[in-house]
Protein backbone atom coordinates (compact mmCIF):
# COMPACT_ATOMS: atom_id res chain seq x y z
CA UNK A 1 0.00 0.00 0.00
CA UNK A 2 1.87 3.11 -1.09
CA UNK A 3 -0.28 6.13 1.12
CA UNK A 4 0.61 5.74 4.84
CA UNK A 5 -2.05 7.76 5.83
CA UNK A 6 -4.62 5.89 3.98
CA UNK A 7 -3.06 2.58 5.61
CA UNK A 8 -2.96 4.37 8.74
CA UNK A 9 -6.93 5.10 8.48
CA UNK A 10 -7.66 1.50 7.28
CA UNK A 11 -6.03 0.50 10.38
CA UNK A 12 -8.21 2.72 12.83
CA UNK A 13 -11.21 1.63 11.39
CA UNK A 14 -10.32 -1.93 11.15
CA UNK A 15 -9.91 -1.76 15.19
CA UNK A 16 -13.35 0.11 15.62
CA UNK A 17 -15.88 2.02 14.10
CA UNK A 18 -15.38 5.87 13.57
CA UNK A 19 -17.28 8.65 12.81
CA UNK A 20 -16.06 11.37 9.78
CA UNK A 21 -15.75 13.56 12.42
CA UNK A 22 -13.73 11.44 14.51
CA UNK A 23 -11.25 10.04 12.18
CA UNK A 24 -10.71 13.34 10.46
CA UNK A 25 -9.37 14.52 13.86
CA UNK A 26 -6.96 10.91 13.94
CA UNK A 27 -5.74 11.82 10.99
CA UNK A 28 -5.41 15.33 11.58
CA UNK A 29 -2.17 14.71 13.30
CA UNK A 30 0.09 12.80 10.50
CA UNK A 31 -0.74 14.53 7.59
CA UNK A 32 -2.21 18.19 5.84
CA UNK A 33 -5.74 19.07 5.59
CA UNK A 34 -5.38 18.36 1.93
CA UNK A 35 -3.98 14.46 2.39
CA UNK A 36 -6.44 13.89 5.19
CA UNK A 37 -9.61 15.09 2.81
CA UNK A 38 -8.15 13.09 0.45
CA UNK A 39 -8.07 9.74 2.57
CA UNK A 40 -11.34 10.41 4.27
CA UNK A 41 -12.81 10.38 0.57
CA UNK A 42 -11.27 7.47 -0.72
CA UNK A 43 -12.25 5.40 3.11
CA UNK A 44 -15.57 6.62 2.42
CA UNK A 45 -15.50 5.41 -1.14
CA UNK A 46 -14.55 2.15 -0.33
CA UNK A 47 -17.20 1.74 1.44
CA UNK A 48 -15.61 2.08 5.63
CA UNK A 49 -16.97 5.15 6.62
CA UNK A 50 -20.29 5.73 6.79
CA UNK A 51 -21.76 8.33 9.63
CA UNK A 52 -25.24 6.86 8.95
CA UNK A 53 -24.32 3.49 10.22
CA UNK A 54 -22.30 4.34 12.88
CA UNK A 55 -25.04 6.56 14.22
CA UNK A 56 -27.52 3.31 13.84
CA UNK A 57 -24.86 1.01 15.70
CA UNK A 58 -24.59 3.48 18.39
CA UNK A 59 -28.44 3.53 18.91
CA UNK A 60 -28.82 0.31 19.04
CA UNK A 61 -25.93 -0.35 21.36
CA UNK A 62 -27.48 2.26 23.96
CA UNK A 63 -30.88 2.82 23.27
CA UNK A 64 -32.01 0.22 25.82
CA UNK A 65 -30.04 3.03 28.71
CA UNK A 66 -30.41 6.36 27.35
CA UNK A 67 -33.42 8.05 25.93
CA UNK A 68 -33.72 9.60 22.43
CA UNK A 69 -32.20 13.12 24.07
CA UNK A 70 -29.11 11.60 25.38
CA UNK A 71 -27.89 9.68 22.08
CA UNK A 72 -28.98 12.63 20.21
CA UNK A 73 -26.69 14.55 22.59
CA UNK A 74 -23.85 12.06 22.49
CA UNK A 75 -23.83 11.37 18.37
CA UNK A 76 -23.85 15.20 18.11
CA UNK A 77 -20.55 15.51 20.87
CA UNK A 78 -19.11 12.82 18.55
CA UNK A 79 -19.27 15.15 15.21
CA UNK A 80 -22.40 13.39 12.88
CA UNK A 81 -24.76 15.78 11.39
CA UNK A 82 -27.56 16.52 12.82
CA UNK A 83 -29.40 15.57 9.15
CA UNK A 84 -28.03 11.58 10.01
CA UNK A 85 -28.90 12.05 13.40
CA UNK A 86 -32.51 13.22 12.96
CA UNK A 87 -32.89 10.46 9.90
CA UNK A 88 -31.56 7.36 12.00
CA UNK A 89 -33.63 7.96 15.18
CA UNK A 90 -36.94 8.66 12.40
CA UNK A 91 -36.07 5.64 11.09
CA UNK A 92 -36.55 4.43 14.97
CA UNK A 93 -39.22 6.45 17.02
CA UNK A 94 -41.98 4.35 15.85
CA UNK A 95 -40.54 1.01 17.15
CA UNK A 96 -39.84 2.87 20.49
CA UNK A 97 -42.32 4.12 22.76
CA UNK A 98 -40.12 6.14 25.47
CA UNK A 99 -42.65 5.80 28.57
CA UNK A 100 -42.11 1.71 28.13
CA UNK A 101 -38.69 2.64 28.26
CA UNK A 102 -38.37 4.78 31.08
CA UNK A 103 -40.45 2.09 32.68
CA UNK A 104 -38.20 -0.54 32.19
CA UNK A 105 -34.89 1.72 33.27
CA UNK A 106 -37.31 1.95 36.92
CA UNK A 107 -38.09 -1.54 36.97
CA UNK A 108 -34.41 -2.59 36.19
CA UNK A 109 -32.81 -0.59 38.66
CA UNK A 110 -34.56 0.57 41.84
CA UNK A 111 -32.11 0.97 43.87
CA UNK A 112 -31.04 3.98 41.75
CA UNK A 113 -34.03 6.29 43.10
CA UNK A 114 -35.18 4.21 45.99
CA UNK A 115 -38.73 4.51 45.66
CA UNK A 116 -38.26 8.27 45.45
CA UNK A 117 -39.94 10.42 42.92
CA UNK A 118 -37.47 13.05 42.76
CA UNK A 119 -34.65 10.69 42.33
CA UNK A 120 -36.35 8.55 39.99
CA UNK A 121 -37.11 11.69 38.15
CA UNK A 122 -33.45 13.11 38.03
CA UNK A 123 -31.91 9.68 37.15
CA UNK A 124 -34.68 9.46 33.95
CA UNK A 125 -33.91 12.90 32.78
CA UNK A 126 -30.32 12.13 33.22
CA UNK A 127 -30.63 9.17 30.66
CA UNK A 128 -32.07 11.28 27.89
CA UNK A 129 -35.74 11.41 28.48
CA UNK A 130 -38.46 13.97 28.08
CA UNK A 131 -39.90 15.46 31.29
CA UNK A 132 -43.97 13.84 30.14
CA UNK A 133 -42.14 10.65 29.64
CA UNK A 134 -40.68 10.16 33.10
CA UNK A 135 -43.47 11.00 34.76
CA UNK A 136 -45.68 9.32 33.02
CA UNK A 137 -43.17 5.88 33.45
CA UNK A 138 -43.54 6.72 37.24
CA UNK A 139 -47.31 7.30 37.28
CA UNK A 140 -47.31 3.59 36.08
CA UNK A 141 -44.47 2.62 38.42
CA UNK A 142 -46.14 3.94 41.32
CA UNK A 143 -49.33 2.35 40.34
CA UNK A 144 -47.78 -1.33 39.81
CA UNK A 145 -48.10 -3.46 43.09
CA UNK A 146 -44.44 -5.07 43.75
CA UNK A 147 -43.84 -6.60 46.97
CA UNK A 148 -40.18 -5.78 46.29
CA UNK A 149 -40.41 -2.01 46.09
Amino acid sequence: MGDPLLHHALRLLAARAYTEAGLRRKLAHRGLPEEVEATIRRVKELGYLDDRSYAEGYIRLNQGRWGVGKLRQALRAKGVSVEVIEGVLADLEPQTDPVAEALELLERYPSRYRGEKAKAMRFLLNRGFPLSAALAAWERYSRTPNPER
